[in-house]
């Protein structure tokens, strides 16, 4: 039988934004198995270090063998399932993109860290003071994420932070080389990022395009051509994404969740939530909780089609 994840500390305090999902790999006799994707998970990004024994991952490329100290980190939406043989033991930890862009930042080294996190790596050969940092990092959000506490958020991207910098040291020595820098790919990874960090705050695209370097214009011509969609529907497409992991995860009353989101009323959300999805809230919630019980997802899907 699968193991199944613990519940996730909620960011901000806010039941349903669904941020971690961690969990301690325990020796067992017998094999073990972990679902990596549903409704709730599946476009998480992962890592998973393994201290002791052997496993098998399997992810949309193929299966990756593991064996202890290994190390691997999975892009998100990328990961299926975890097959632990009788008697290993590590940690496997799922995180969110608006916690990898908070960890990430907009800093000099933020370029390699969004590379990193944006490739599939394994690594059996690297320095140990490497691991040794990056897995007393994984083994904190994992505490962190049974604590749930106060000022999760800031200490959760901290030690993601840690995570990916290592990650990015141990690719220099034992991981294949980055594919040539696209600098289109870059200005929307950063683009997102920025996203994820101020969807709350309601810039005008306007403001994303002035810390991009960029015009409006020229970041409206460059999400159409290789995303397909308008800048503002990108964000907008992020509000209701959080409204809906909201509403499907948490009894706030729209009032609330309208204020968290950054509206200046719970009439302003309702509209807003109902032009794109066609029901109002409230509706919604209850069409969502009905599919749940019939355990079929009800949330729009994740980022991971952009570059």
């Amino acid at each position: 039988m699968p193991n199944r994840y613990p519940s996730a500390p909620q960011r901000h305090a806010m039941p349903g934004a669904r941020d971690v999902l961690a969990q301690l790999i325990q020796p067992t006799l017998h094999p073990q198995r972990w679902s990596l994707e549903g409704a709730q998970s599946g476009g998480m990004y992962r890592a998973i270090h393994l201290s002791a024994g052997r496993a098998r991952l399997d992810h949309t490329e193929g299966q990756l063998q593991l064996r202890a100290p290994d190390v691997a980190w999975l892009p998100t939406g990328s990961a299926r399932s975890l097959h632990v043989e009788a008697g290993s033991t590590g940690v496997i930890v799922g995180v969110s993109d608006p916690l990898v862009a908070a960890a990430i930042g907009d800093q000099a080294d933020s370029r390699a860290l969004r590379q990193i996190s944006a490739r599939l790596c394994s690594f059996t050969d690297f320095e140990t003071t490497y691991r040794d940092e990056l897995v007393r990092a994984l083994l904190a959000i994992e505490a962190e994420a049974q604590s749930g506490v106060g000022g999760s958020w800031h200490y959760l991207s901290a030690h993601l932070t840690i995570v990916l910098v290592m990650l990015w040291r141990m690719a220099g020595r034992s991981a294949p080389q980055a594919p040539a820098h696209d600098p289109h790919a870059e200005r929307l990874q950063r683009f997102r990022h920025l996203v994820e960090a101020q969807f709350r705050q309601h810039w005008p695209v306007a403001q994303y395009a002035a810390e991009l370097g960029l015009s409006a214009d020229r970041l409206h011509d460059l999400c159409v051509r290789h995303v397909d969609r308008a800048p503002i529907t990108l964000i907008h497409q992020r509000l209701v994404r959080e409204g809906c992991l909201l509403l499907s995860g948490s009894d706030l009353s729209i009032e609330r969740l309208s204020a968290d989101l950054g509206f200046a009323s719970a009439s302003h959300f309702s509209r807003f939530f109902k032009r794109w999805l066609g029901t109002g809230p409230k509706a919604w919630r209850q069409q969502s909780r009905s599919l749940a019980v019939a355990g079929m997802p009800s949330e729009p899907t994740s980022y991971a089609d952009w570059p």
